[in-house]
């Protein structure tokens, strides 16, 4: 009874929402919704590592990848459909995942949940604005139910808060692994990726977060810092480094062409080296290029 009146509910709900629905705004809606996917924090992931706060990246790549892990197996675990092009106006498509919870809205509230307590006033509300803004563009293009949203706030509110816990109990000064905890450390990153393999919707996404932490274990046991850039050569850093980041991602997503096809193992092997080049190559030869400033 409860879940027929959900049901009923979500129906009503989004094809009301839809009803001002319209070229110019559905374009507004594709390009709002990439904010609650994993690419758009990875790449926030990597400039804020770049900016020499490696422990607060390495925790939002933490949640980035716990939330998809938790969303993808609920997602399976539940298995409830999108909605229908027979009653819904269905503007972007993914039938590779089922619907509940939306993990767009998981990893946009997630994120606001974990940056609450390091931000100021206004730019929580900047990040609650964009967490609101992801969850309606799923509902306006159909890729959700207004219940599949809702819960993926509630998720990824509390697993945003466990991340900030984790990192506040764990790593409240500089992570500086002894013997024990690098090994530990390398156990954790194991299981990691294979939660990664397994609940991340694809084997290549997965390199990103293998490449990821294996760079940033490197990074802390070679005891390497970053210096504090100031903004010109700052900016500097991210250009460079992200034009020679999207090569790889947009060539794992066959969005340029190397002139050959790419299978699975390949994509991964391109998004892996994309990790590392976050973690540890770029921040490596930038270093370099400076003068490496060692601990």
């Amino acid at each position: 009874m409860v879940i027929s009146t959900i049901s009923q509910l979500d129906i009503a709900a989004l094809q009301a929402i839809q009803t001002i629905a319209n070229p110019a705004l559905t374009q507004l809606m594709l390009a709002i919704t990439f904010f609650g996917t994993p690419v758009f924090f990875v790449l926030l992931a990597a400039l804020v590592y770049w900016q020499g706060h490696e422990n607060r990246s390495f925790f939002l790549m933490n949640l980035v990848l716990f939330s998809s892990a938790v969303v993808g197996a609920l997602k399976f675990a539940i298995a409830r459909e999108r909605p229908s092009a027979d009653l819904f106006k269905v503007l972007a498509s993914d039938a590779s995942s089922p619907a509940f919870p939306s993990g767009h809205a998981t990893i946009a509230a997630g994120f606001f949940s974990y940056a609450y307590t390091f931000v100021k006033t206004k730019t929580r509300a900047f990040f609650a604005v964009m967490v609101a803004a992801v969850a309606f563009s799923r509902l306006y293009l159909g890729m959700h139910f207004p219940s599949d949203v809702i819960a993926g706030i509630l998720l990824g509110l509390v697993l945003g808060k466990a991340n900030m816990l984790a990192r506040n109990r764990l790593f409240h000064k500089e992570f500086r692994p002894s013997k024990l905890q690098e090994e530990l450390a390398l156990v954790g990153l194991v299981i990691l990726a294979v939660i990664a393999i397994m609940f991340l919707r694809s084997l290549p996404m997965s390199g990103i977060f293998i490449g990821f932490y294996a760079g940033f274990f490197l990074f802390k046991e070679m005891r390497l810092q970053q210096r504090k850039l100031k903004s010109k050569m700052l900016a500097a850093k991210f250009l460079i480094g992200f034009a020679l980041l999207a090569p790889l991602f947009l060539a794992g997503e066959n969005i340029v062409s190397i002139g050959i096809a790419l299978d699975e193992l390949q994509r991964f092997a391109l998004y892996c080296l994309g990790g590392f080049w976050i973690s540890w190559l770029w921040p490596v030869l930038f270093e370099k290029a400076l003068g490496t400033k060692k601990q």
